[in-house]
């Protein structure tokens, strides 16, 4: 089954999605750049602060990293 994935930006005072940008990366490299055991099945994922510029290369618009928000990556069916 496919996945979508997207790039998620939280607001880290309150807590909510601000924004969201859709990735064209395949699910196996994702999870090698995060370095999610490949078995394992996710539908959010913390993205460490030192790997947001780097997923979000793969973002299918450019993408302003805030330094107010905490990144996820969604993965959707």
């Amino acid at each position: 089954m496919d996945y979508v994935h997207y790039l998620e930006a939280f607001d880290k005072e309150s807590g909510y999605l601000v924004r969201e940008h859709r990735l064209d990366i395949d699910l196996d490299d994702l999870k090698r750049m995060l370095d999610i055991d490949p078995d394992f099945e996710v539908f959010g994922y913390p993205v460490p602060n030192s790997l947001v510029p780097e997923v979000a290369k793969y973002a299918e618009e450019s993408v302003i990293v805030d330094e107010s928000c905490d990144y996820f990556v969604g993965f959707f069916r």
